[in-house]
C-alpha cells in the first residue's frame, strides 16, 4: 500500500477536475455563496488589522541610526552597542517578519476554512455523497435529510473540539521551543496539514456513518498522501479569492482520494457499495467495473491496478 505525498496534491486537482461535471453543479453553489460572503466579511476584518501589522513590521525592520548627542557616555555606549547588535543579526529580524505575516495568513486561512466548514457542512455532506455516486456508480447509504444535517453538524462539533484541543497543545510546544524559529513552523505546517486533511477526506467516510476515531486510523495509513493532500488545501486556503472555490473541491478531491487512494487499497472498513473486507472490497471493485465501465468521468483515473 504505497503512501505518496504527489497522490495528495494529485487528489486536490482531481477535485477541482470534478467540479467541472454538470452533475454537481447544483450542489457547488451553496457552498461557494457561503464562501463568497464569509471572504467579504472576514477579508474586511482582516484589513482594518493590516495598518498595525504593517506598522509592527516596520519597526522590526527599521534602520534609523541611535541619536546619542543628548545621552550620558555610558548610555551612548550602551545604545550604540545594542545598535550594532541589531544590525548584526538584522537576518533574524527580517526571519521573524515572515513568521508574523505567515502567521497574519494562517490566522486568516483557518478563520476562513472553520466558519465556512460549520456552516457548509450539510451541504458538503451532499457534494461528496454525489462525487462517490459518479465515481463507483452507487451512492452511500440512503439517509433522510434531517438525519444527515443534525449528524453532519455534530461530526463538525467533534471536529472542532479535536482541532482545538490538540491545537492548544501544539501552541504550548510551539510556545516553549520559539526560539528555535523551526520547530513551531514544522510542527504548525504539520498541524495544519493533517487538520485539513481530517476535515475533507471525513465526509465520504462520514456518509457511511463511520466514527472518528476510524477515521483517524485510515489516515494514519497513508501519512504522507494525508499530509501531501492536507497541506495543499492549507496552502490553497491561504490565498485570498482562491480560498473561495478551494472548499467544493477539496471536497471532491477527498472523497476521490478516499475512493481511489486508501479504501480500493487497503481500508477494511465500510465503503462503496457498502463493501468491507478484502475480497468484498475487491470483488465490489470488479463487479462496478462491470457494471458501469464508464463511471470514472474523463480526466478522473479510476484505482489503479
Amino acid at each position: 500500500m504505497t503512501s505518496n505525498p504527489v497522490h495528495g496534491v494529485n487528489a486536490l486537482i482531481r477535485g477541482a477536475q470534478l467540479l467541472t461535471r454538470r452533475e454537481l453543479r447544483p450542489f457547488i453553489i451553496v457552498p461557494l455563496l457561503i464562501n463568497l460572503v464569509l471572504f467579504i466579511a472576514l477579508s474586511a476584518v482582516m484589513i482594518s488589522q493590516f495598518d498595525d501589522l504593517a506598522s509592527y513590521i516596520g519597526s522590526l525592520l527599521s534602520d534609523e541610526p541611535v541619536d546619542t548627542s543628548n545621552m550620558s557616555w555610558w548610555r551612548a555606549i550602551l545604545a550604540t552597542g545594542a545598535d550594532w547588535a541589531a544590525s548584526a543579526f538584522r537576518w533574524l529580524a527580517w526571519l521573524i517578519a515572515f513568521a508574523v505575516v505567515l502567521l497574519f495568513f494562517l490566522v486568516y486561512g483557518y478563520l476562513f476554512g472553520i466558519i465556512t466548514n460549520i456552516i457548509a457542512a450539510p451541504f458538503n455532506g451532499f457534494l461528496a455523497e454525489k462525487v462517490e455516486e459518479l465515481l463507483t456508480g452507487h451512492p452511500p447509504p440512503p439517509e433522510p435529510i434531517a438525519k444527515m444535517v443534525f449528524r453532519t453538524l455534530g461530526r463538525e462539533l467533534r471536529k472542532l473540539m479535536y482541532f482545538l484541543g490538540w491545537g492548544l497543545v501544539i501552541f504550548v510546544i510551539a510556545l516553549l521551543t520559539s526560539w528555535t524559529v523551526f520547530i513551531p513552523a514544522v510542527l504548525g505546517a504539520l498541524w495544519g496539514a493533517w487538520c485539513m486533511a481530517i476535515q475533507y477526506v471525513d465526509y465520504p467516510l462520514d456518509n457511511h456513518q463511520r466514527s472518528f476515531s476510524e477515521l483517524k486510523r485510515v489516515l494514519m495509513r497513508k501519512k504522507l498522501t494525508t499530509l501531501g493532500f492536507g497541506g495543499t488545501v492549507m496552502l490553497a486556503k491561504m490565498v485570498p479569492v482562491l480560498n473561495i472555490f478551494v472548499m467544493p473541491a477539496a471536497v471532491a478531491g477527498g472523497t476521490a482520494l478516499w475512493v481511489e487512494r486508501i479504501w480500493s487499497e487497503g481500508d477494511p472498513g465500510k465503503g462503496p457499495n457498502g463493501s468491507g473486507s478484502t475480497g468484498d472490497r475487491n470483488s465490489s471493485m470488479e463487479n462496478l467495473e462491470q457494471d458501469n465501465p464508464r463511471k470514472w468521468p474523463k480526466g478522473i483515473e479510476g484505482p489503479e491496478k
